[in-house]
Formats: structure tokens, C-alpha cells, sequence
């Protein structure tokens, strides 16, 4: 399953710098995961700096040793679906 990347900025966010990681089948229902936990503070803005699907987030540098703000990732989402027997 894809994963994707939320990440946070200086201010204003859940954590300061790094990311959360969002497992999920696509991107909106990533973000409503991510919702689940982090609501917005603006209605209709993700209370996060960005989000990158996995391709995009390693061609940053963010991806590197020195993660985002000197954070990497605070937590990690995702979405499960088992059938019932």
C-alpha cells in the first residue's frame, strides 16, 4: 500500500518538523486518516505544511539524514481492512 508524507513546518502544526507517514490506497483517503487525528485548524487545510506521495518526498532532502527541522517521523498511520470470517 502506498504511503504517503505530511509534513510539518516551525509552527502551527501538530509537531514541529518531520512528518507523519499515512498509509493508505490513495491520497484523499490518506488524508482523511490523517484528519481522523490531526483535524483541521482551517476548515478545508490539512494542519500540516505539505504532503508528498513516496516518489516525491525521497527527491527531498527532507528524506536525508537531517530529516525536516532536524526531525524525522513522529508517527505512522494506516489504514487496514480485514474481511470478516
Amino acid at each position: 500500500m502506498p504511503i504517503f508524507y505530511f509534513t510539518y513546518g516551525s509552527e502551527g502544526h501538530p509537531y514541529y518538523g518531520g512528518w507523519t507517514e499515512v498509509e493508505a490506497p490513495d491520497s484523499n483517503a490518506a488524508c482523511a486518516a490523517f484528519r481522523a487525528y490531526h483535524p483541521d485548524q482551517t476548515k478545508g487545510l490539512l494542519n500540516c505544511s505539505y504532503v508528498y506521495d513516496e516518489t516525491s518526498f525521497r527527491r527531498t532532502v527532507m528524506s536525508g539524514p537531517a530529516g525536516n527541522f532536524g526531525r524525522r517521523c513522529h508517527e505512522t498511520i494506516t489504514l487496514q481492512r480485514k474481511p470478516v470470517q
